[in-house]
């Protein structure tokens, strides 16, 4: 029998760690196709028009500079972004953008929100009527159907842009397709009037070290990713993150960075350039500011959202942390949903100390958002959260996939719980709505084996879903006779759909 030397699968091994790791993918700027369709002032003056200096036609200039052909770039500008352009024009892209291409599809202007819907405020959009606007729903279809390419990048500079990233899930396991989004705002959230997150994505095709954060000389999606957080969390107090299907890479290199916009060299200590902290004015008084640069113990800084005229060189005993309030999850806070309009509501989760996602009392989670500590206070004296009308007779921990009575504003309706992430429940509604809600608005429905005779219950009436309180005559082969508190002649409903109940006053 021939065998191996015993160093042999060692030197084998040594030889294979040797190899060169295969290069991360690169952006491919002459294979791409991009629509950009942005709006700053529209014939609804129910939509504000934007006042800062716009940004969308310096984007397309830098697209054109990395590559990308003039003949593949479509720009749908204010009046020419109509909802049947925009159709168009998504249709045209997708039938274009052959095998291995690139296709970006980028909106700036308004977003709209309506309950799990968001739309994009085209130029013709009426606001009485949302069929009028762009639905983030229709990106799905068409590229699914109608586009041969590898890579999809959405971009969206506007209100509830996050939900973009719904469209990124809908790709999730489609083979051969890398799906990305960058949004200015989280789905829940409104955005800001300003070309911060646009001018972040321009710094990074322009190839500016200043989004390399490794220094490896080549700027990558994930930091793009991480440059935009940054940016939008400083200069506009502002949560925003990108979604990427789990085919498309983190590593995915934008460009190279630029030979005369090199990254600013790491320096001993702990401040580096760049930095975002607090710095102390001459008058005393802090502000959030950015390292512009260090030279013998002194920084130079920017001061966030002023003129660069009060640039100044400090010490360092005039910079600190940024000291932010930090709001506990879990804990109840009042927030300021509108100006002078405050509302009882639980932060469920935290993201850099500085955001914080809240759900509303006794709402169904239409309107929870991420918001910052300026936002909120301590409940006042007194103020709890009204008790539900019902409550269940053996409360349980619920879990995904859990049948429930749920309460919508002062109603009850059959639901299914479709996830649980720190004490709030997604639940889908029979109706098809959805809701976020907490365990005090959900009653669970109770197993056949547990109902009996004279039990106080929440029961569908007639099949249908919404749910009424009544009391159990007896039990039937397939459900139970209820006695409806209302008056209603007893009628037999179906187990399943049926949830015990408190009695009244317990």
């Amino acid at each position: 029998m021939n065998r191996l030397p015993i160093a042999a699968p060692l030197a084998l091994l040594l030889l294979s760690s040797l190899a060169p790791a295969e290069e991360p993918a690169a952006w491919d700027f002459a294979n791409t196709h991009v629509l950009v369709a942005s709006v700053i002032e529209w014939p609804d003056k129910g939509l504000a028009a934007f006042k800062d200096a716009r940004r969308d036609e310096a984007l397309v200039a830098q697209l054109k500079a990395c590559g990308v052909p003039a003949a593949n770039i479509v720009f749908l500008k204010d009046k020419e972004a109509t909802l049947a352009a925009m159709r168009r024009e998504l249709h045209a892209l997708a039938a274009r953008a052959g095998a291995g291409s690139t296709a970006v599809f980028y909106f700036q202007g308004h977003g709209l929100s309506r309950k799990t819907k968001t739309w994009l405020a085209c130029y013709d959009v009426d606001l009485k009527d949302f069929s009028t606007a762009f639905d983030v729903d229709e990106l799905f279809p068409i590229f699914d159907k109608e586009w041969k390419g590898e890579r999809l990048l959405l971009v969206g500079d506007c209100c509830h842009s996050g939900a973009l990233g719904t469209v990124v899930d809908r790709f999730e396991g489609k083979p051969g397709v890398r799906a990305a989004a960058l949004a200015s705002a989280t789905a829940s959230n409104v955005s800001t009037e300003h070309w911060t997150f646009t001018e972040a994505l321009i710094t990074a095709l322009a190839g500016d070290g200043a989004v390399d954060r490794d220094r490896d000389g080549k700027i990558t999606f994930g930091e793009t990713d991480a440059f935009a957080h940054d940016e939008m969390r400083f200069r506009e107090n502002q949560l925003c993150r990108a979604r990427r299907g789990s085919a498309f890479e983190a590593e995915f290199v934008w460009r190279a960075v630029a030979a005369d916009r090199p990254a600013p060299a790491k320096v001993a200590g702990d401040r580096q350039v760049l930095e975002f902290l607090e710095a102390c004015d001459r008058d005393g008084k802090w502000y959030v500011a950015q390292i512009l640069a260090i030279e013998e113990g002194k920084f130079r800084v920017h001061y966030v959202g002023w003129d660069p005229k009060w640039d100044e060189w400090v010490g360092p005993e005039k910079l600190r942390p940024i000291a932010r309030p930090v709001l506990k999850v879990g804990e109840r806070y009042e927030i300021e949903w509108r100006k002078g309009q405050w509302f009882l509501a639980t932060v469920t989760k935290s993201e850099d100390d500085t955001f914080y996602y809240i759900h509303y009392e006794g709402e169904e989670g239409d309107d929870d958002e991420w918001v910052t500590a300026d936002r909120a206070r301590p409940p006042a004296a007194g103020n709890v959260p009204k008790a539900p009308q019902f409550a269940a007779l053996a409360p349980r921990s619920l879990v995904k996939g859990d049948a429930v009575a749920a309460r919508w504003k002062r109603d009850w309706f059959l639901a299914t719980v479709t996830a649980v992430e720190s004490g709030i429940h997604a639940v889908r509604y029979a109706d098809g709505d959805t809701g976020s809600l907490t365990a005090a608005d959900l009653i669970p429905i109770a197993a056949a084996a547990d109902l009996a005779k004279g039990d106080r219950v929440l029961a569908c009436w007639e099949g249908k879903p919404a749910m009424y309180p009544g009391m159990v005559l007896e039990k039937t082969e397939k459900g139970c006779r209820v006695k409806w508190e209302d008056g209603t002649k007893p009628t037999e409903v179906a187990f399943g759909q049926v949830a015990r109940i408190r009695p009244p006053g317990k």
